[in-house]
């Protein structure tokens, strides 16, 4: 629980480098997430070089994070090994992938943030322009990397109003 509550969403990070390791080891837990009929479509792209990072910001306005960032995860889908074609699987196994990566990098001291590509055309196309995606590819999101310019504390994010038992409604917490 630890790690699940240190992870927060970084958006300036230090000049410190990220090394090629601590990629690796952050793609190999995005790896080891559960995906639909384990047909485990996701591809990862390595991000390092400056000019990707500047052509994603001028289409997503919230990606300030990527001036800073020492790396970045581009995280997609290869279509093609869908297990159930267009039933849409491969976003949650993505989407798995993606936060297993992002407690990987709190584990490993390196501040991260989700930057959502899909489904957002415009950014879709963006990343499939700039990373010459062949067209069964689809991104679903990028993670930025680096070291947190500050300490942020831990949070517990749980909301009893939230949880119920059996009904909408019926509190599980008495």
């Amino acid at each position: 629980m630890e790690t699940i509550f240190k992870r927060r969403s970084v958006r300036k990070y230090t000049e410190t480098p990220v090394t090629d390791a601590q990629v690796k080891q952050i793609i190999r837990a995005g790896m080891a997430a559960p995906s639909a009929k384990n047909s485990q479509e996701w591809v990862f792209v390595v991000l390092r070089d400056p000019e990707i990072y500047k052509k994603f910001s001028e289409v997503h306005v919230n990606a300030f994070a990527m001036k800073t960032a020492q790396a970045a995860i581009l995280v997609c889908a290869d279509l093609s090994k869908e297990q159930d074609p267009g039933q849409g699987w491969w976003i949650q196994d993505c989407s798995a992938a993606m936060e297993n990566m992002l407690l990987e990098a709190t584990d490993l001291g390196l501040g991260s943030l989700w930057l959502g590509v899909y489904p957002k055309a415009d950014r879709v196309a963006c990343m499939k322009e700039v990373c010459k995606l062949p067209e069964n590819v689809e991104p679903l999101g990028i993670i930025a990397l680096g070291e947190s310019t500050k300490e942020r504390p831990a949070i517990d994010r749980y909301l009893e109003d939230r949880v119920f038992l059996d009904t909408y409604g019926n509190s599980w917490e008495k």
